[in-house]
């Protein structure tokens, strides 16, 4: 059941009773496209754009974790219990309080090491597997307390799914990865690494594809809320899907003929349409999964853009690269064994090469955990193995646009469009905070999987499609030939 016709479905009463068993559709297939030129498009064509491709890196295997139906925190905690006093896991995916956040890595690795120094002995070989943020700050912690520490990194680089990117013609380094930090959890990091932040605002604004601006609603996470709080009530966990039409959420956003956003621009959308447009925008950005995949009593566990929320705008791959200054770090050495004993811990690499050390901190992202590629000798624990497979990896895939000039004039920093054919499920308006032309757009959960088969040139032309209502034509951007898409058998 694709996401897009979760209300069509839910509020049907001959499909309550299944409707936890509700699973995304596999994507069709999509086709080759060759571009045929069309009119002016009224967007002009950026100057420079850069992608991710976090659910396609075979070291990352996804963006963030996410907690699904079926997991809670516990299962995070004892992902990061200890294996025998030899193998130690960091990484967001083990934070309780921060998950899928900067913060929930950096205070991982801090945890990690601790953990560490309470059981060994200053000048111990310590390797830690990964140099993210979470393997930066766990080796700086062991080296400061005297152990002797070897980093091992699978790619040509360091950062992990911090992936800044300095290039030519772009006014500041552009974060692929993790971009923003809510709170203070990492001030003293970026104030000692003279890492710069902006401040952002969570004003948000949606339009249809005419340009009509539409009303703000709290149909969506009113709904929310109440399946949340009567989820948390029930001795088993639900899917968020289920607990929106078991806790009588639904009953109250029940279809309606009513026009979504009237000729005058005024009208809010129809309640079934706004609890659609929330959760195939905000819900599927923040968490990189849909309702039918999070845990309604524990998924909705991340914060998401508030106000104060600081965009990184000096380079967060410095905090990295300051944490592991002067330290050991080997990169494109993949580990694909992890052996340990009463007596110490073995790495084997994709080389063949091996190494011996005396514990080992994990802090490789939970999809490369999830998909087998390290082989533990002897096998973890129960507990830990359960963990790991009960905890998810949610996908959220960036796309930056910079353009010459502006061609929207709007100061909300979060655009959406009422559209359910967008490949696009957000985009973040940089124009407001930075004085520079430039947008993020966020392909969230289920539409990874269709927009990754796209090349970039298909892409970028599909996402640019999705800003014609913010379009400002008073501004008088220049107009660039469109083209259309048309498949190829």
């Amino acid at each position: 059941m694709e996401r897009r016709t979760f209300l069509a479905g839910a509020l049907s009463a001959a499909t309550l009773a299944t409707l936890s068993a509700c699973v995304p559709e596999q994507p069709l297939p999509t086709p080759s496209i060759t571009p045929t030129v069309g009119p002016l498009s009224p967007v002009p064509a950026p100057a420079a754009y850069l992608r991710s491709a976090w659910a396609d890196d075979p070291f990352s295997l996804g963006s963030f974790s996410m907690t699904p139906v079926g997991a809670d925190p516990g299962d995070r905690a004892t992902l990061r219990e200890p294996v025998r006093g030899r193998v130690f896991f960091a990484g967001e995916a083990t934070s309780t309080e921060f998950p899928g956040t900067v913060v929930g890595a950096a205070r991982s690795g801090e945890a990690a090491a601790a953990s560490v120094v309470a059981v060994g002995d200053p000048g111990e070989r310590i390797a830690v597997i990964g140099a993210g943020l979470a393997g930066a700050t766990a080796a700086r912690d062991l080296t400061a307390a005297g152990f002797d520490v070897v980093v091992v990194e699978a790619r040509d680089r360091i950062g992990g799914r911090i992936d800044t990117r300095d290039e030519t013609g772009w006014p500041f380094p552009v974060e692929l990865g993790a971009a923003s930090v809510t709170g203070t959890g990492l001030d003293e990091l970026l104030t000692a690494s003279d890492v710069d932040t902006l401040t952002l605002d969570a004003s948000a604004e949606l339009r249809t594809e005419d340009g009509t601006v539409v009303a703000p609603s709290t149909v969506g996470p009113d709904a929310v809320a109440t399946a949340v709080a009567w989820a948390k009530a029930q001795e088993t966990d639900t899917s968020l899907a289920s607990a929106l039409a078991e806790s009588g959420a639904l009953a109250s956003v029940s279809p309606t003929t009513t026009p979504g956003a009237g000729p005058d621009g005024g009208g809010p959308l129809a309640p079934d349409e706004a609890l659609t447009q929330y959760l195939d925008t905000t819900i599927a950005s923040r968490y990189g999964a849909g309702p039918f995949a999070l845990s309604a009593s524990y998924g909705l566990d991340k914060p998401g853009l508030v106000d104060g929320t600081g965009l990184v705008v000096g380079g967060l791959g410095t905090l990295v690269n300051e944490c592991l200054k002067g330290l050991d770090v080997l990169l494109s050495s993949t580990v694909i064994r992890i052996g340990y004993d009463d007596d110490g811990a073995s790495l084997r690499l994709g080389t063949g090469e091996s190494l011996s050390v005396d514990r080992v901190v994990v802090t490789v992202p939970l999809g490369v955990l999830q998909a087998e590629t390290i082989e533990f000798a002897p096998v973890l624990p129960e507990a830990s193995g359960t963990a790991i497979a009960r905890l998810g990896m949610g996908r959220l895939e960036q796309l930056w646009l910079r353009f010459d000039e502006p061609f929207w004039s709007t100061e909300a920093t979060v655009l959406s469009v009422v559209d359910d054919t967008s490949v696009i499920a957000e985009w973040i308006n940089l124009l407001p905070s930075t004085g520079q032309a430039i947008l993020i757009g966020l392909t969230a959960a289920d539409d990874v999987s269709v927009t990754s088969k796209l090349g970039d040139s298909e892409f970028v032309e599909a996402a640019l499609a999705t800003l014609g209502p913010f379009v400002d034509e008073t501004i008088g951007a220049t107009p660039t030939p469109a083209t259309t898409p048309t498949a190829v058998p």
